[in-house]
């Protein structure tokens, strides 16, 4: 077993190492090369922002919460968090462009980023060159005015989108490259595991229009392709494995029942009772004494069931979170899995066919079942996912052997071929009444899926 607080740590020393072999393959390049496309003065990144991407590594995370991303089921709104947060920190939140997203663990992450930086600088503890916006920005990339520009070999660069793409891009960064071989060591799977030395090989820094990039050399996109393939197993054997799905589904479930009977949202009511003046101050030690509390055992255990206890379904919520604790999961009724191979690495999951097909088998199971008694789940999981988001470059070599830079995103004839795209749709229904799912409910819902699934070709 391990804790976000190791995953952290590799994250940090991983983000160094990167940033190392970034210089040394730089001058191994221009060695070979001189075309001017790599950037040769990493070294001259001021230390201050070399310590604030560590910074930023090391607190990636800390806006998690209990019970992992399953907690995010239970945050609130943008618009019922700006009602409480104080003024001070929406530009935190600002990142949600819709009143009605939920608000996530990296939000939080900020949140408590910036807290911990007011502490240590009440105590003295923090270098007064630190800057704590280019920390939140490296940790958010859609936060502040995003760009951190610092003068380099005499001239103004913006050293924001390398920073962030060591922390966090597609299809590579630290943060995936400590979680595959941590989780797939922890969980004993045989899989989630490739060569970081060959990834590191492959890496320099690029400059363009004023813009410091990470990009990847051309002869690297087998390590890259090997990566992607170790990442899918993992989600495929692990993240997505159906003891793992039936717990989630149940969690949500016990969220959307709960949330359906009183408007307030429980994370808010609850550290809001903690308050104790009207102060900025209160609220902000009270969300952290909230956090500091809810280990996975407590949050399950006492907080969630004092939340049922004051609900009008509470013989219905506590039936679901007992077996939850005693684990006795929901039990599988049906299953289907159907991957899109050689697809366009532009091309996304395809949400609205989701929702679609949720709202489908849904309809079939209804009249057999009550809303507590069963979850569809349909989860997917795309090679390239966020490819649109990254800053990513390839330099690929032309015809005369020579390097252009282009962004990723451009690079579909390289690149394609590894893109897969799988959907993993699973019924789930409470044990205690699995025997009511008769075959013809099984039929129908087979009838369905395969015709959905056909759409997608």
């Amino acid at each position: 077993m391990h804790s976000r607080f190791e995953h952290s740590l590799g994250v940090l020393h991983l983000s160094s190492e990167i940033l190392n072999n970034l210089r040394l393959n730089a001058i191994r390049y221009q060695k070979k090369y001189d075309d001017g496309h790599v950037f040769g003065h990493i070294d001259q990144i001021p230390k201050h922002n070399i310590q604030e991407l560590r910074l930023a590594a090391l607190m990636h995370d800390i806006g998690h919460g209990p019970v992992s991303h399953q907690f995010e089921s239970f945050m609130p709104c943008k618009h019922e968090f700006s009602d409480v947060l104080p003024t001070a920190y929406h530009s935190i939140i600002d990142v949600l462009s819709k009143p009605e997203q939920k608000v996530e663990h990296e939000q939080l992450s900020l949140l408590f980023s910036l807290m911990i930086y007011h502490d240590l600088r009440k105590q003295g503890k923090v270098d007064d060159e630190i800057n704590i916006e280019n920390v939140l920005k490296i940790i958010e990339k859609r936060y502040g005015d995003q760009q951190n520009i610092e003068e380099i070999n005499g001239k103004a660069t913006d050293i924001l989108p390398l920073m962030t793409s060591i922390i966090s891009s597609c299809p590579i960064d630290a943060d995936r490259m400590d979680y595959l071989l941590r989780d797939g060591y922890f969980s004993g799977v045989k899989c989630g595991i490739y060569d970081y030395n060959r990834l590191f090989m492959s890496i320099v820094p690029v400059e363009e229009q004023g813009k410091l990039y990470l990009a990847y050399k051309e002869s690297g996109i087998d390590s890259i392709a090997e990566f992607i393939g170790a990442r899918s197993s993992l989600f495929s054997q692990v993240y997505y494995h159906k003891t793992n799905r039936a717990f989630a589904t149940m969690l949500s479930t016990l969220c959307e029942i709960m949330q359906s009977k009183d408007p307030q949202n429980v994370i808010i009511a609850d550290v809001t009772d903690r308050i104790v003046d009207h102060s900025d101050e209160s609220f902000i030690d009270a969300l952290k004494e909230f956090y500091l509390a809810c280990s996975d055992d407590y949050f399950l255990n006492d907080k969630v069931g004092e939340w049922i206890d004051i609900s009008d379904t509470e013989a219905v919520n506590k039936k679901i979170l007992d077996d939850i604790i005693n684990r006795h999961p929901w039990s599988k009724v049906y299953e289907a899995k159907h991957s899109v191979y050689k697809a366009n690495i532009a091309d996304k999951e395809n949400k609205a066919w989701k929702s679609q097909l949720t709202g489908l088998l849904t309809s079939v199971l209804q009249p057999h079942f009550k809303p507590h008694e069963f979850a569809v789940d349909i989860v997917s999981d795309c090679a390239f996912k966020d490819l649109d988001k990254t800053e990513v470059k390839l330099l690929v070599k032309d015809l005369k052997n020579r390097y252009e830079i282009k962004p990723l995103i451009e690079c579909g004839d390289k690149l394609n071929q590894y893109q897969i795209i799988k959907y993993c749709i699973r019924v789930f229904v409470d044990r205690d009444i699995k025997e009511r799912v008769t075959p013809e409910i099984i039929y129908k819902i087979n009838e369905i899926v395969v015709k959905q699934i056909a759409l997608l070709n």
